[in-house]
């Protein structure tokens, strides 16, 4: 009968229907749902990890300190910024490590207090050369960053 050519041109257009479109776009945003949390925390880990490693270069740098000076831990004197640096930079470390919890506390630093102020610097003891974080907050594993 007719040329069937008007059909088949309807049959060709190429592309994707608005349906179509709102099913990919919510897969996607499921997917996105899903992994950005997981990205945060891994964000998160990385970063505990760093200070964790921070912390036994500061308690490494001190266990030397003790047995080049027959016994006696680095004094803790002085103001935070400059509490153990006079002691261990340049000779058993390059600088004072910075603790790197920024999703606990707004700044990296690397100032060493002589008691529990959860401020999220260094915590240091003369005493019995004992070196903690200074943070009560739980690391993502649920534990005390202070029992680090």
């Amino acid at each position: 009968m007719g040329e069937e050519g008007g059909d088949e041109s309807v049959k060709d257009r190429r592309g994707l229907t608005f349906l179509e479109l709102l099913v990919m776009l919510s897969v996607l945003l499921v997917v996105a749902g899903i992994t950005i949390p997981k990205f945060r925390t891994m964000i998160y880990q990385s970063r505990e990890g760093r200070t964790k490693t921070h912390l036994g270069d500061l308690r490494g740098a001190i266990a030397i300190y003790y047995s080049d000076n027959f016994g006696l831990y680095p004094s803790d004197e002085g103001l935070p910024k400059t509490r153990l640096a006079s002691a261990l930079v340049p000779k058993y470390l390059k600088a004072i490590p910075e603790v790197e919890l920024i999703h606990h506390h707004p700044q990296k630093l690397n100032s060493v207090e002589d008691h529990f102020t959860d401020s999220g610097d260094w915590m240091y003891i003369t005493l019995n050369g004992f070196v903690a974080v200074n943070c009560w907050h739980l690391d993502t594993q649920g534990e005390p960053i202070s029992n680090w």
